[in-house]
């Protein structure tokens, strides 16, 4: 991969990584026309991206679109117009509390704070759809069990999952994402690399390791998450935000959401790739095996980000379920 521009050298270029280039010229009609603004939640400013449908219908429930850890709006923009022309809904994405263009300020960027946050979405949208992916889909746990007249269903995308008892894949990775209980550790040492990387290397060793293939994204995607690095950076609040958040993601995975996933009363998708590094999909197998109502889709060759990487599948899959349910 060219370290400059994110994309492939001209020969070997993958099928997924022409998909990509298509979809980058004709994002328009692909991905939909989106608007952004705000929502004031228990004062603070929420930044949004909002798709309407070409042909709305009545009795659709908006879909409310929750990123994951590190995550903005930008994680949705493949999928967010699809969704809403196949469902005739309307689709909002939030930037939580201390991500993307959404500042905590005062506030901490904890997953309560941030269940908060969608609580008050959901005081101004009315019933909707969760759609979470990695701790966003925790998250979206969390609200469906503590609101769930106002959860008319949720889909969880390759979500923040408890380890299984036993399991020892990734552990690694877990024992560093530990390390965010430690923020006078943590924190110096994300800005650091941050700073040793510049926000194109940053971008581009996380696509390393969330997307099975990282040339298949967009070039026009991978620029504005260049952007917004680039912004974050110079944000002196960005990193405390990411530790508050890893910290108390790790403590909800570690307990309760080990009861909360018994609780969820609301039809559910889960939705997994074969190739996350992350979340690994035999975690995923795992909640399969105890909550067998539920509705399960395995994506092969796909990582962390589905809807960055098979988005198309991932708009159709959504909407089959969600049709389905009336």
């Amino acid at each position: 991969m060219n370290p400059d521009t994110g994309v492939g050298a001209n020969t070997g270029k993958t099928e997924k990584a022409e998909n990509a280039e298509n979809r980058s010229t004709t994002g328009q009609s692909t991905t939909g026309q989106s608007t952004t603004g705000t929502l004031t939640i228990d004062g603070m400013t929420v930044f949004t991206e909002t798709w309407e449908p070409e042909k709305p219908q009545p009795q659709a429930f908006p879909l409310l679109l929750i990123h994951g850890l590190a995550g903005s709006t930008t994680t949705w923009t493949l999928v967010g117009g699809g969704l809403a022309n196949a469902l005739g809904a309307r689709v909002v994405a939030v930037d939580l509390a201390g991500f993307g263009k959404t500042i905590a300020s005062e506030r901490d960027a904890t997953l309560e704070t941030n269940k908060a946050l969608i609580l008050g979405a959901l005081d101004q949208l009315g019933p909707s759809v969760l759609v979470g992916t990695s701790m966003g889909g925790a998250l979206a746990v969390q609200v469906g069990v503590a609101r769930p007249s106002d959860v008319s269903a949720l889909i969880l995308v390759n979500p923040a999952l408890p380890r299984p008892s036993g399991n020892r894949e990734a552990i690694s990775r877990t024992v560093k994402f530990a390390l965010s209980l430690a923020p006078k550790f943590a924190e110096p040492v994300l800005e650091r690399r941050a700073q040793l990387l510049g926000a194109q290397r940053w971008v581009d060793s996380a696509l390393e390791v969330v997307m099975a293939d990282p040339e298949a994204l967009p070039h026009d995607v991978r620029s504005r998450l260049v952007e917004l690095a680039e912004a974050r950076a110079s944000d002196e609040g960005s990193f405390p935000a990411y530790v508050q958040a890893a910290g108390s993601l790790f403590k909800y995975l570690a307990g309760p959401m080990v009861d909360d996933i018994d609780f969820v009363r609301q039809p559910t998708l889960l939705i997994h790739g074969t190739q996350d590094r992350m979340v690994p999909v035999s975690w995923a197998r795992s909640i399969m095996s105890r909550r067998t109502d539920w509705t399960y889709r395995e994506y092969e060759d796909c990582g962390h980000i589905p809807s960055l990487e098979l988005p198309e599948r991932l708009v159709g899959d959504i909407a089959e379920f969600l049709q389905n349910l009336d």
